[in-house]
């Protein structure tokens, strides 16, 4: 008996054996997925990989994981998927498994597949940042004003003991916290949505990568397009340098912006009751030693819309105040009681943004809009209202596996 039995035996151990070592191997696998994912992952920042620099990347972490070995028989041609905004990539791996005693009792060795997923962690969680250090408040809302940020935060860099301070209005984000105290009044018409995080961790400025691109000579001195007249005015690349202080609309005046960037040269661009028809790749650069305020005055009831290139040096960014040769910049405003729609973000890292008087900054249609400035003020039913931006020209985040 023992002599009939003992080929099964054998079978039988040679089995349990073989399904042990495909264990490992599917373990192996798994690990080799991993490394894949995180090779692939370092080319999502450029934005720019095609789908066999993936593979090709994906495959020198896996085969230097399994060292060619303990993986089974790993095909050299793994699937990769990388999500639309270049956030993460997914790499899934297969490998025919060995089989030594398997074979033998007609048991075929299995497929085995592991996928992984590495993506870039977001550095900047607000989509409104005050990056003022010392200035108390750095965000302040006050008498019915509003910040509304939609999936994303609100943060304010300063350690201030009011880095953020709410006196009868709203904060609705994401995520609300400050490098010092986010601070309220007793005001029973505060609404702070959620409890916001004091002692946080500073956030970078997003854009501190880049730098104002140069403007050329002086197209026009001191303008004023306000006169009434029956066709628009047309403003186009071929004159868009606009030296000293410039107003822009007025007595019914209608304006269209071609496609660029439009330089303001040390002085401020003010639009005053201004019918903006087209404005869209648009980008509003105040520059020079001493740039100006962007100051915005309408009573329109039907909002403006301005949205950014998105290519090029100011992509993503729809208005632009560089920072001086020293010192901070003229505080920009808005009042009015108008809507300003931007697809972009309002960029003014050494100035501050006022907005007051029931007049909006809001996000245009189908954009993305975001606020980074030195300080921020919203009152008198004036509002934000940004939602998640990954702000092009961004350093990338820190690469991770998600999944």
């Amino acid at each position: 008996m023992i002599a009939v039995m003992l080929p099964a035996f054998i079978a039988a151990a040679g089995v349990g054996i073989d399904y042990g070592i495909w264990q490992r191997e599917a373990n192996r696998l798994q690990l080799a997925a991993d490394a894949a994912a995180m090779g692939a992952g370092r080319l999502l920042a450029a934005q720019t990989a095609s789908a066999t620099q993936f593979q090709a990347a994906a495959m020198a972490e896996a085969n230097a994981v399994s060292g060619r070995s303990w993986v089974g028989t790993l095909d050299q041609t793994p699937t990769i998927t990388v999500a639309a905004n270049w956030s993460t990539v997914s790499v899934t791996l297969t490998s025919q498994a060995d089989s030594y005693f398997t074979q033998l009792v007609g048991v075929s060795a299995p497929t085995l597949r592991a996928s992984a997923t590495a993506g870039l962690a977001v550095q900047n969680t607000a989509c409104v940042l005050a990056l003022s250090t010392t200035a108390s408040p750095a965000i302040a809302v006050n008498n019915m004003g509003s910040i509304t940020a939609t999936g994303c935060g609100i943060f304010s860099d300063s350690s201030s003991s009011q880095a953020i301070y709410l006196n009868s209005g709203s904060l609705v984000a994401g995520s609300i916290g400050a490098v010092g105290i986010v601070a309220k009044s007793n005001s029973g018409s505060n609404t702070m949505t959620p409890a916001p995080t004091d002692d946080a961790p500073a956030e970078a400025n997003p854009l501190a990568n880049i730098s104002a691109p140069s403007a050329g000579a002086c197209s026009y001195n001191n303008a004023s397009f306000t006169a009434w007249q029956a066709t628009p005015y047309a403003f186009t690349q071929s004159a868009n340098v606009f030296c000293g202080n410039t107003t822009i609309g007025g007595n019914s005046t209608t304006d269209t912006f071609a496609p660029g960037i439009y330089y303001v040269v040390n002085g401020s661009l003010t639009f005053n009751n201004a019918v903006i028809t087209q404005a869209s790749g648009v980008s509003f650069v105040l520059t020079g030693t001493s740039p100006g305020a962007f100051n915005w005055t309408n009573y329109s009831s039907s909002p403006t819309t301005i949205t950014a290139p998105t290519t090029g040096p100011a992509a993503g960014i729809a208005i632009w105040q560089a920072c001086p040769s020293s010192g901070s910049a003229p505080a920009s405003t808005m009042n009015g009681g108008s809507t300003l729609a931007l697809g972009g973000a309002f960029y003014a890292p050494c100035g501050a943004l006022d907005i007051n008087n029931d007049a909006h900054l809001s996000a245009a249609s189908g954009n993305t809009m975001g606020v980074v400035v030195s300080t921020l003020q919203v009152v008198g039913s004036g509002a934000i209202s940004a939602n998640a931006t990954s702000y092009a020209g961004a350093s990338a985040g820190q690469l991770s596996l998600v999944q």
